[in-house]
């Protein structure tokens, strides 16, 4: 017999408190969006990262606040839909990585869901920005079939991708907490 969806939605986050009340997982869940939310940032423009990182001739200091100037932009440049569906889909990613890596520890690989969260990487990284970083990757493309016109689409699309890959990562989430045994 199937639970009720408001059940499973219960005993999901259930599932998640007791995994993140261990504070290695929730280090691991606040690193990894942390990380990720950079790579989504910095996917794009990874030959000015490496230029930062070995050529520039700055100071260390100056290097470190360039890459805090990064996530600063999340703030301040980008549409904040985009933003936030950056900053949401790395929160999820860090969630979904956690919940992996406990039930690999705990319940075994062989149980883990397939495909838990890969398809909402790629979405993500397609969508990791405006149409000069993140949606660059597609817009040659849409425009040449003549599916996009605009660049306000363009724009959007990132938004959109961003925030299926986030659908996508909750939809894992909920997966691997099917696999948790708590106490109701």
């Amino acid at each position: 017999m199937k639970l009720p969806l408001k059940v499973r939605i219960s005993f999901a986050l259930k599932a998640l408190g007791h995994v993140f009340i261990r504070p290695k997982y929730l280090v691991l869940s606040i690193f990894s969006s942390i990380l990720m939310i950079g790579f989504i940032l910095w996917s794009l423009n990874l030959d000015l990262l490496v230029y930062i990182i070995f050529n520039a001739p700055i100071g260390i200091l100056d290097k470190i606040e360039f890459f805090i100037y990064g996530y600063q932009s999340l703030f301040t440049t980008l549409d904040s839909i985009l933003s936030l569906g950056i900053i949401v889909f790395g929160i999820l990613f860090g969630i979904n990585l956690s919940m992996i890596v406990y039930v690999i520890r705990n319940i075994g690989y062989k149980n883990i869901p397939k495909k838990s969260g890969g398809g909402a990487f790629i979405f993500a990284i397609l969508g990791g920005g405006c149409i000069a970083c993140g949606t660059s990757i597609l817009a040659p493309v849409l425009a040449s079939i003549g599916a996009v016109g605009s660049s306000a689409l363009m724009r959007d699309l990132g938004a959109i991708f961003n925030w299926l890959g986030s659908i996508l990562l909750v939809y894992s989430i909920f997966k691997l907490t099917q696999l948790i045994k708590v106490k109701p």
